[in-house]
């Protein structure tokens, strides 16, 4: 027969089973192994505890998805060889942790979607596979979020480790990154998407914990974006909702020093399709903003007070004219926004109150388009080949001069260097006294 404690401890896993948690903790995993222990690990260790973890293994060729199941199986399961990288072994099965294993690959973006599908929280928390949340994070963002109900999505400052874990600032190595880049202010929507249109997204993706109300409302991810589809995320959800920045890192942000082939490394195919998406992104955006939120992000640009639908399309218009991407004023966005809202009304508007006819628009058309300088990235992968070949060359010294301190070092142990340590004295006493 059980016991009434065996009993009593059934009961309440039924019942927290059957309760939907406060907090969707969502996890896409590719080819992680080195890390995605190090993140399940920050997930398990947070002091706010209800929490759901839904992990996607997107097909990986490591052994990323052996190490997730380590967290999901029973004692007997859970060995980690030594040196492997792998995780800390789990004392026990968590039955908050769900995996699935992806037929084949889809991609981030697809896999996000499929993630917030399947979660149920009244939360949702993203994070990358590589990255590592502070055992306070969830606690700090949800108890923001439960005295403020107007905000959308809490974010955090982060930090950012290379893949041994140690923080850039501390180590003073390069980063290709600006490390600062998330250490941001709190703004408003106006503020905030202001910022975005003059330089871009400084919000860390795996510091969001956001409203599964605001998921049901804006939807998921945009498939049409692959480099870009969190920055383009929290432009739709500006556009309706405030945001918040926790002033403190809560969050280890991974930035490996040998991405090459991640979409994040910088090369000419990267580039070129970063182009296409952050276009699109500020044009739709200048698009579907409302005429409140325009005003307060462009009140410094407006030419006049917009009083009427034309107005507003013709302000929108001399905006996106003034949009310069990569140290280049691209027409573009702007000739393809007129082109959509051109009417007898606006024609009339630009042409009366702005003094701008068609032929000056006939004139843009013919400047919509500005090629870039992708010349340099020739000069670049140059560069950064010299750069690999010094960086040897400066290991093989380092490896040398370590060398000949242990020769050194041993040559110092060593009876005949004792003995004949008063010689050397009086010769370097000798130096001195003929200078």
């Amino acid at each position: 027969m059980l016991q009434a404690e065996s009993i009593k401890n059934i009961m309440k896993t039924c019942i927290s089973r059957d309760k939907n948690p406060r907090i969707s903790v969502v996890l896409a995993v590719y080819n992680h192994e080195q890390f995605v222990g190090q993140t399940i690990e920050s997930i398990i260790g947070q002091s706010f505890e209800d929490w759901e973890l839904i992990i996607i293994d997107d097909c990986s060729k490591d052994g990323s998805a052996d190490v997730v199941r380590k967290y999901i199986q029973g004692p007997s399961h859970h060995s980690c060889p030594s040196g492997t990288g792998g995780p800390r072994p789990a004392d026990h099965e968590d039955e908050r942790i769900r995996f699935y294993q992806a037929e084949k690959n889809r991609g981030t973006v697809r896999t996000f979607n499929e993630l917030l599908k399947k979660a149920r929280g009244e939360y949702v928390a993203f994070i990358g596979s590589d990255d590592i949340w502070h055992s306070g994070k969830l606690q700090e963002q949800i108890e923001y979020m439960e005295q403020h109900k107007e905000t959308a999505v809490c974010f955090s400052w982060a930090e950012f480790i290379d893949e041994n874990g140690r923080l850039y600032s501390e180590d003073e190595k390069e980063c290709d990154y600006d490390t600062q880049i998330f250490m941001h202010k709190n703004c408003t929507q106006g503020e905030v998407l202001r910022c975005f249109f003059d330089s871009a997204n400084y919000f860390c993706h795996p510091s969001a914990l956001i409203r599964s109300e605001v998921i049901r409302e804006i939807g998921g991810f945009d498939l049409r974006f692959r480099q870009l589809h969190d920055f383009e995320y929290w432009v739709r959800v500006l556009q309706k909702y405030p945001v918040h920045i926790i002033q403190k890192p809560l969050v280890q942000y991974r930035r490996l020093s040998t991405e090459n082939d991640s979409l994040s490394a910088v090369n000419k195919q990267n580039m070129i399709r970063f182009m296409n998406e952050i276009q699109t992104i500020i044009y739709t955006m200048i698009k579907e903003m409302n005429r409140d939120i325009f005003c307060e992000a462009f009140h410094d640009m407006l030419k006049k007070e917009i009083t009427t639908d034309a107005r507003l399309v013709s302000e929108k218009y001399f905006v996106l004219l003034g949009w310069h991407m990569m140290g280049v004023n691209n027409r573009q966005p702007a000739a393809r926004f007129l082109n959509e809202f051109l009417d007898d009304s606006v024609i009339e508007c630009l042409e009366e109150e702005y003094q701008y006819s068609l032929n000056d628009y006939y004139e843009e058309l013919g400047n919509a388009w500005k090629l870039y300088p992708f010349d340099f990235y020739q000069e670049y992968e140059i560069l950064e080949e010299e750069h690999q070949a010094l960086k040897k060359a400066y290991r093989s010294q380092e490896k040398a001069v370590a060398k000949l301190n242990r020769e050194i070092q041993g040559m110092s142990r060593t009876l005949s260097w004792r003995i004949t340590k008063p010689l050397r004295e009086v010769k370097r006493l000798g130096v001195k006294k003929g200078k």
